[in-house]
């Protein structure tokens, strides 16, 4: 029997899939200056009291400010500002769903380690990507070279869609040290198809956590052009829909039918039952 789980202990982007992607097409956070009154009064000075008679008075009668005049836009709402009413809780912005702090049509994203506003992109969670507001808002292009793909910002699990998906991975600035405050979703997507979940020239590796609750869970990873049957050193070695277990690469397939395998191969189980929102994967021989 073949065990075949990759074991993290504290997942990175960068451990998991590279570098992540976020210095490409810099955006700018934009912002608005506070109004300022101007320079305070001197000291001990005081207005008064209006002149003896002195009546503002109501409008003359008749008086109507009127409409604005043809073509009179407010603008956007400031940076910060939540249309569901008062102030983002985040500053500048808020990168997981709902977002606010960014003006209409404009999504929170990161620019190195910096939160930004910019204009999305049309990609979903999972598909192929290259800049760092290719994705709609929730999600960032993270990967390596052509290995970027869109995954979702995340607080807790609650944030994250599908059984392989939890709030684990953390992002790298590039120097080594993790972007506080950031973490992502890892991709619900499913080994045995490649396509599902994550592009369809990456492959879908099946991992568990080496401690805490030790969850199982799945998650895209650049693929090689090793076959079924190929030699292989390294997972990334082998095509999308295979692994690299014992030095080979084998087929994923699903129990208890296991249509993906051919010839004379059987679905088999694996020693630890590998299993992910109650679908048993096993490996064709």
């Amino acid at each position: 029997m073949i065990r075949i789980f990759v074991v993290v202990a504290a997942a990175s982007v960068m451990g998991l899939i590279g570098c992540a992607r976020g210095g490409g097409n810099r955006t700018d956070g934009g912002g608005v200056a506070l109004m300022d009154a101007g320079t305070p009064p001197p000291p001990g000075f005081d207005a008064g009291p209006p002149p003896p008679g002195f009546d503002a008075g109501p409008p003359p009668p008749g008086f109507d400010a009127g409409p604005p005049p043809p073509g009179f836009d407010a603008g956007p709402p400031p940076p910060g500002f939540d249309a569901g009413g008062g102030s983002c809780s985040e500053s500048p912005c808020r990168l997981v769903s709902p977002q606010c702090g960014c003006a209409g049509g404009q999504g929170c994203y990161l620019s190195g380690a910096s939160r930004v506003c910019g204009t999305p992109g049309p990609e979903t969670e999972g598909q192929s990507c290259s800049g760092a507001t290719a994705c709609q808002p929730g999600l960032l292009c993270i990967g390596a070279g052509t290995g970027g793909f869109c995954s979702r910002f995340c607080n807790s699990d609650t944030d994250c869609t599908g059984a392989g998906s939890i709030c684990l991975l953390e992002l790298d600035d590039g120097t080594g040290t993790s972007i506080p405050g950031v973490t992502l979703c890892t991709n619900n997507c499913n080994p045995a198809s490649p396509g599902v979940g994550c592009p369809s020239t990456m492959g879908c590796e099946i991992y568990q956590e080496s401690a805490g609750a030790m969850r199982i869970f799945t998650g895209c990873r650049p693929a090689g052009t090793a076959a079924e049957g190929d030699p292989c050193v390294d997972p990334e070695d082998c095509g999308p829909g295979l692994f690299c277990g014992s030095g080979t690469c084998y087929r994923w397939c699903r129990q208890p039918l296991g249509s993906e395998c051919t010839g004379f191969t059987f679905c088999e189980s694996f020693t630890d039952p590998a299993i992910v929102g109650g679908v048993e994967y096993g490996y064709c021989f």
